[in-house]
């Protein structure tokens, strides 16, 4: 016995099943929104660490040369600071070596620098990093001083598809 079309109560197993569709639809969105959200917020990570990482070195390479400076009596040649750029100091072993050219005097650059690439590989995955130097103005110049650029890269491909470093961070060091 059939019901007239105005006396129905309740739903139908279609509608049930389209509701049901709709939901796993907007489910599904919402997961990947999730996951995209957690793989920005490691790449955040890795750029806030490698932010930290140079100023440390900053701080390291502002340590280094400033016993240097303590005289503004320059009829005295100042004795000019070590240079913490890749050519003087190669990193491309386990140990870094520094050579300084003429006029600078050699202090500890080789060891903070080791000492701060262990911590940069310990930190970032793929940790790796350029420095170079760059001349400033002619009064930093006759007192020895550079600018120093830094380049940090990291591996940042959560997947590890990729075998080159995709994270960047660059800053200057005066």
């Amino acid at each position: 016995m059939m019901r007239p079309p105005g006396n129905q109560k309740g739903i139908s197993l279609i509608e049930m099943m389209i509701s049901l569709a709709i939901l796993a639809i907007g489910l599904l969105a919402l997961a990947g929104t999730q996951s995209r959200a957690l793989m920005m917020n490691q790449s955040a990570y890795f750029r806030s660490v490698a932010a930290d990482l140079a100023a440390d070195l900053s701080d390291r390479i502002r340590a280094n040369r400033t016993p240097y400076l303590v005289s503004d009596d320059l009829s005295i040649p100042p004795i000019k600071p070590p240079l913490f750029d890749d050519a003087t100091c190669p990193h491309t072993g386990g140990s870094i070596t520094c050579t300084q050219p003429a006029g600078r005097i050699s202090y500890r650059e080789a060891s903070e620098i080791t000492e701060w690439k262990n911590l940069l590989k310990k930190a970032l995955p793929g940790g790796d990093y350029k420095i170079t130097a760059k001349t400033l103005d002619a009064s930093a110049e006759k007192l020895g001083l550079k600018a120093y650029e830094v380049e940090i890269s990291w591996q940042d491909d959560r997947s590890g598809a990729s075998s080159d470093p995709i994270g960047k961070y660059t800053t200057t060091i005066e």
